[in-house]
């Protein structure tokens, strides 16, 4: 499944692009032309909603050879969930759904990544390059 490990170092790259977009986005205006994009167009939300979900499952059932046959990319696999948690977090945030005050894993993931985006964008783009350099070295 070669295709799947492309796409989930794909995905993590675009991911690490808009948690960096706040701290690096007047030095790389790339930065700041996906993150717009994220925010005005509806269907690039669900795009990446729905294939960060998608990246999860395959990469719980499918992982990159050698690894083991359940969960073997599993680092990946956490790190797309939780981008993916993000994407529906801000998602949500951008067309104002109200939620009562109890918090969830939801809001309690879209709040952490928020506090500390340049840290998890580092953390995700770090995730990305050694999945690309060393697949071997990302298993359980």
């Amino acid at each position: 499944m070669i295709q799947l490990y492309l796409l989930s170092i794909a995905y993590l790259l675009l991911g690490s692009a808009f948690l960096l977009s706040d701290s690096y986005g007047l030095s790389f205006p790339l930065l700041l032309s996906l993150r717009y994009a994220f925010r005005t167009h509806p269907v690039v939300r669900r795009i990446l909603v729905l294939s960060g979900l998608l990246l999860t499952i395959a990469l719980a059932l499918f992982p990159m050879d050698p690894g083991p046959m359940l969960l073997g990319d599993l680092v990946p696999m956490l790190n797309v969930f939780s981008l993916t948690l993000w994407y529906l977090y801000q998602a949500l945030r951008g067309i104002g759904v109200k939620q009562e005050e109890q918090q969830t894993v939801l809001d309690a993931t879209g709040l952490y990544m928020e506090r500390n985006k340049r840290n998890v964008g580092f953390l995700t783009m770090a995730v990305a390059i050694i999945h690309f350099i060393a697949p071997q070295l990302v298993l359980l």
